[in-house]
């Protein structure tokens, strides 16, 4: 199915390697890079393990690796620097030294996590990504960004440390929740409205979730595109100095609306479908895209069942706006579609546009949504 070299100015390459049951080949393909005798960290989350940690453990441990595995909670609450503390004494306890390597079995989240973990730890460890999501599979795994949240802002403490290795499994989707796979998709419309009308028109064709996910062999072949986008982009730009930052599309928003959660109930995939509404209303009120660009992306979205409007309003959005970490020299930087398969970054576009944006994906809350009535002695 995959298998590429990522070359960098200022790394090892990575090597990619995918294909179904690739899980069971984590060993062997470890040891080609990374020969044992070593120890390695197995990190994954509660979600993951009871599916997919003994298998691979199994394949570790068969190829000679001496392995200890640790879980974290699952969820975006997890790339906290408690959490992370939390991961950087227990490999410790393991007696790593700088031979050894970390291993993140898991979605985004875990990803991340201990993507920055091995970044730090004794300045820097061998990593291999298993992602275990849609998002990890077509986008996160692959590139070196690593991370953790604050309050401020979602990825705003981190570091570029690119993987030795990434496996990629389509099977590992099998046992991903519904709303955790629809969110992955936006994810893939992502790369679709930048430079791949292609995959709009195979989501397009199979029509909905259900007739995505009966399709193996469509899903395959999208992970794989995926996965080579996202491998040329970084190879032309792995400090996302330049064309790299396309691939921010949505993410201005949708990282906004993620820290206005407080990380926790918007998933990932889906701030980023609204912000990807968003920056489409903002295209058109900057004369960039056609007046059509909005609905036609919102149809795709809401055919696959992901968000398109908030309960949140400019006024919740708007201070979290000022912390994103892809300002430069203190300027707001978005990505714009022009048309499918064609965008731009535009740097700190009118106030008043970006406030008409932000209006345009507003929405009344349900009644879930409101917050409880205080008891009428404390009114």
């Amino acid at each position: 199915m995959l298998d590429r070299s990522l070359k960098t100015q200022h790394a090892a390459a990575c090597r990619l390697r995918g294909e179904r049951g690739a899980l069971a080949h984590l060993g062997t393909w470890l040891a080609e890079l990374l020969p044992p005798p070593r120890k390695v960290a197995l990190v994954t989350d509660r979600n993951v393990a009871p599916f997919w940690l003994k298998a691979a453990e199994t394949a570790l441990k068969k190829a000679g690796y001496a392995t200890h595995s640790l879980q974290v909670p699952s969820g975006e609450e997890s790339k906290s620097l408690k959490i992370l503390g939390n991961v950087w004494d227990r490999v410790l306890t393991f007696g790593v030294d700088r031979s050894s390597v970390l291993v993140a079995l898991g979605g985004g989240v875990v990803g991340d996590l201990c993507g920055f973990a091995a970044a730090t730890l004794l300045r820097g460890l061998p990593l291999v990504q298993v992602p275990t999501s849609l998002v990890g599979q077509v986008d996160a795994a692959i590139g070196g960004k690593t991370g953790i949240n604050r309050p401020l802002g979602k990825n705003l403490v981190g570091a570029f440390h690119q993987p030795h290795l990434v496996v990629i499994d389509p099977d590992l989707l099998s046992t991903l929740p519904e709303r955790e796979f629809r969110s992955g998709l936006a994810e893939v419309m992502k790369y679709g409205w930048l430079c791949a009308p292609d995959l709009l028109a195979q989501l397009r064709e199979a029509n909905d979730l259900e007739g995505l996910r009966g399709r193996p062999e469509l899903v395959d072949a999208i992970v794989r595109r995926c996965a080579e986008l996202k491998i040329d982009l970084v190879e032309k730009d792995e400090r996302e100095a330049g064309e790299r930052a396309l691939l921010n599309f949505g993410h201005t928003t949708g990282h906004a609306l993620e820290a206005a959660d407080g990380y926790r109930n918007l998933l990932h995939g889906e701030a980023v479908a609204i912000g990807m509404v968003a920056a489409s209303f903002l295209a058109v009120d900057l004369g960039v895209a056609a007046a059509t660009l909005p609905a036609e992306v919102s149809e795709l979205l809401e055919r696959y069942g992901l968000p398109v409007a908030t309960p949140f309003t400019p006024a919740d959005l708007l201070p979290y706006l000022g912390h994103d970490k892809k300002r430069a020299a203190g300027k707001s930087r978005w990505v714009l579609v022009e048309r499918a398969g064609s965008a731009c970054i535009v740097e700190e576009p009118a106030a008043a546009s970006v406030e008409r944006a932000l209006v345009a994906i507003h929405r009344e809350p349900t009644a879930e949504e409101l917050p409880p009535e205080a008891p009428a002695a404390e009114r």
